[in-house]
């Protein structure tokens, strides 16, 4: 599990320091997010509820220190998504 969290909290936060306001990060972030959400299928349920619960954690903090809103912006749709996957499994 803490390599999974390791991998995508890596990707996602390098691809929001690198992301620009031409909205070619979109794609990038949907396929991190699909890669995400297949890579924790193989998790039991409580260590796919801790993996999302911490990396949310951790993009919710970094995402109140990006300035730039294209940058926070990636961030912000990270979270909406792990959030999502709770609701969903709840």
């Amino acid at each position: 599990m803490t390599e999974l969290y390791g991998r995508y909290h890596g990707r996602i936060l390098r691809l929001a320091r690198q992301s620009t306001s031409d909205g070619a990060w979109k794609a990038k972030l949907r396929e991190i997010l699909a890669e995400f959400d297949d890579d924790r299928r193989d998790l039991s349920v409580s260590d796919d509820w801790l993996l999302r619960e911490e990396l949310a954690s951790q993009i919710e903090q970094e995402a109140l220190q990006f300035s730039d809103p294209t940058k926070r912006a990636v961030l912000i749709i990270a979270l909406k998504h792990l959030d999502a996957a709770e609701r969903r499994e709840s």
